[in-house]
C-alpha cells in the first residue's frame, strides 16, 4: 500500500509544485518589469482568471471521483461513460464561460476595484487568457483523468513541460519583447497548450480511444459529476473570492503598497496550497477506489497518510514563510513600504499555512468518498466566514485584522472538518448511491 500511495502522491505533488513555481515566476517577472501596479493588477484580475482553471478542476475532479467509485465497484462501463461525458462538459463549459467573461470582464473588474493604469493592466491580462481558455480548461480537466488511469508520471510530465515552457516564455515575452503583463498571460496560455497537446496524445492511443463511444450526454452522470465537482471547483476558486475582499480591505487600511504586499503573499499562499492540493488530488483515486470497493482498512490507511503528509508540509511552509519574511519582498521586486507590510503579516500567514494542512485535505477527502455535503459546507462556508470576519476584525485591529482573518477562518474550518470526521466514522459510511454506480 505504501508503494502505491507514493506512486500516486509524489508525481501529483511535483506537478502542483511546478505549477506553483511558475505562478511565482509570473509574479517575479511582472513585479520586476512593471512594479507594484503590475502585481496589484494580477491580484485584482485573478478571481476572473481563476474561474477558467477552477472550471477545469471541477469537471476533472468530479469526473475522476465518479470514475474511481465505479471502477472500485466493478462497473467499468459506467466509468467509461462518465469519462466520455467529461469531454462534453469541457466543451460546453468553455463556451459558456468564455462568452460570459468576454461580455462582462470590464464591468466586473471595476466592481473589484480596478481603476486607471491598474484597470488597463487587468484587461490586458484577462483578454489574452480568454483567447486561450479552451486550452486551460481542457488541460486542467484531463490531468485528473490521466492520473485515474494510473499514469501519474505522465500527468506530471505533461504538467512539468507546460510549466517549463511558461517560465521560459515569461522571460521572452515580458523582458525580451517588452510585452509586460500581457506577455505573462501569453506565456501562461502557451504552456497550457503544450500540456493539452500531451493530454490529447494520451487519450489518442488505441487502448484509450474507446472513450469516444461514450460522448453522448447522460443526464444522471452529468448531475453526479457536477454534484461532486462543485466541491473541487469551490476549493480551487473560492480563495479567489477571498482575494477580492482582501484587496478591498488592504486597499482601505493600507493603500496600494498593502495591496502589493498581499499580492506577493498570495503567491506564497497559492504555492503552498498547490502543494497540499497535490497531496489531496494524488490521494483521490486511491480513496475513491477503496470507497467504491468497500475496502475500509485501505481507506483508513490512505486517509491517515494523506493528513500526516499535508500537515507536515503545512507546518514547514508556515515556518519558512516567517523565517524568510525579509527576503520575500526583495525576490518579487516589492517596494520598501510593501516590505514593511509583509514583515507585519508573516506570522498570521504562517499560522494559516499550518492550518491549510488539515482543512484543505479534509475537504478533498469528503468529496473523494462521495460525501458532498460536508465538503460543500466547508468550501462555501469559507467564503461566508471570510466575508464576515474581514469586515469585523479590522474594526478593532486595523490592517492586522485583515491579516488575522485568514488563520481564524482556517481554524474554524478545521474544527468543522474535525466535527464531520468524528460524526461519520468510516465503518458507518452509507452505501454508494445507485445513481453513481448503476449501469
Amino acid at each position: 500500500m505504501r508503494k502505491e500511495f507514493c506512486r500516486y502522491i509524489f508525481p501529483a505533488m511535483f506537478s502542483f509544485m511546478l505549477t506553483g513555481i511558475y505562478s511565482i515566476v509570473d509574479g517575479i517577472f511582472v513585479g520586476n518589469a512593471v512594479g507594484d501596479n503590475g502585481l496589484a493588477a494580477i491580484n485584482i484580475v485573478w478571481p476572473l482568471a481563476a474561474l477558467i482553471i477552477s472550471l477545469g478542476t471541477g469537471i476533472g475532479m468530479g469526473t475522476s471521483v465518479i470514475v474511481s467509485l465505479n471502477r472500485g465497484a466493478g462497473n467499468e462501463k459506467k466509468a467509461k461513460q462518465a469519462e466520455g461525458n467529461a469531454f462534453f462538459l469541457i466543451l460546453v463549459g468553455t463556451l459558456v464561460l468564455a462568452l460570459a467573461l468576454g461580455l462582462l470582464h470590464s464591468f466586473l473588474l471595476r466592481i473589484m476595484g480596478a481603476e486607471g493604469i491598474i484597470f488597463t493592466y487587468c484587461r490586458q491580462y484577462i483578454q489574452v487568457l480568454l483567447w486561450g481558455s479552451i486550452a486551460q480548461i481542457s488541460a486542467t480537466a484531463l490531468l485528473p483523468l490521466i492520473r485515474n488511469h494510473g499514469a501519474s508520471i505522465f500527468a506530471m510530465i505533461a504538467m512539468a513541460l507546460g510549466c517549463i515552457t511558461n517560465i521560459a516564455l515569461d522571460w521572452v515575452f515580458v523582458f525580451e519583447l517588452s510585452l509586460g503583463i500581457r506577455g505573462a498571460a501569453f506565456a501562461t496560455v502557451c504552456g497550457q497548450i503544450l500540456t493539452l497537446a500531451l493530454c490529447i496524445g494520451f487519450f489518442a492511443k488505441k487502448s484509450r480511444r474507446d472513450v469516444i463511444h461514450y460522448l453522448k450526454p447522460n443526464s444522471g452522470l452529468i448531475r453526479s459529476i457536477l454534484k461532486v465537482g462543485a466541491s473541487p471547483f469551490g476549493l480551487t476558486y473560492l480563495p479567489s473570492i477571498t482575494i477580492i475582499f482582501m484587496n478591498l480591505q488592504t486597499l482601505k487600511y493600507g493603500g496600494t503598497p498593502a495591496v502589493s504586499a498581499y499580492a506577493i503573499l498570495a503567491y506564497i499562499l497559492s504555492f503552498m496550497e498547490l502543494l497540499i492540493q497535490g497531496i489531496s488530488d494524488g490521494s483521490q483515486p486511491l480513496l475513491s477506489l477503496s470507497r467504491g470497493g468497500g475496502k475500509i482498512k485501505e481507506l483508513k490507511t490512505y486517509r491517515k497518510w494523506m493528513f500526516l503528509l499535508a500537515l507536515g508540509f503545512g507546518a514547514v511552509s508556515g515556518i519558512v514563510t516567517v523565517a524568510l519574511k525579509d527576503q520575500i519582498p526583495v525576490l518579487f521586486g516589492g517596494s520598501q513600504e510593501a516590505a514593511v507590510y509583509i514583515a507585519d503579516s508573516a506570522l498570521p500567514i504562517g499560522i494559516a499555512l499550518l492550518l491549510y494542512g488539515f482543512s484543505k485535505p479534509a475537504i478533498s477527502y469528503f468529496y473523494a468518498i462521495n460525501q458532498t455535503t460536508p465538503s460543500s459546507i466547508m468550501v462555501y462556508g469559507e467564503v461566508a466566514l471570510t466575508v464576515g470576519l474581514i469586515y469585523l476584525l479590522p474594526l478593532a485591529l486595523g490592517l492586522m485584522g485583515v491579516w488575522y482573518t485568514m488563520p481564524l477562518v482556517q481554524l474554524l474550518l478545521s474544527l468543522i472538518g474535525l466535527f464531520f470526521l468524528k460524526r461519520q466514522p468510516i465503518q458507518d459510511l452509507p452505501k454508494i448511491s445507485e445513481q453513481v454506480t448503476e449501469a
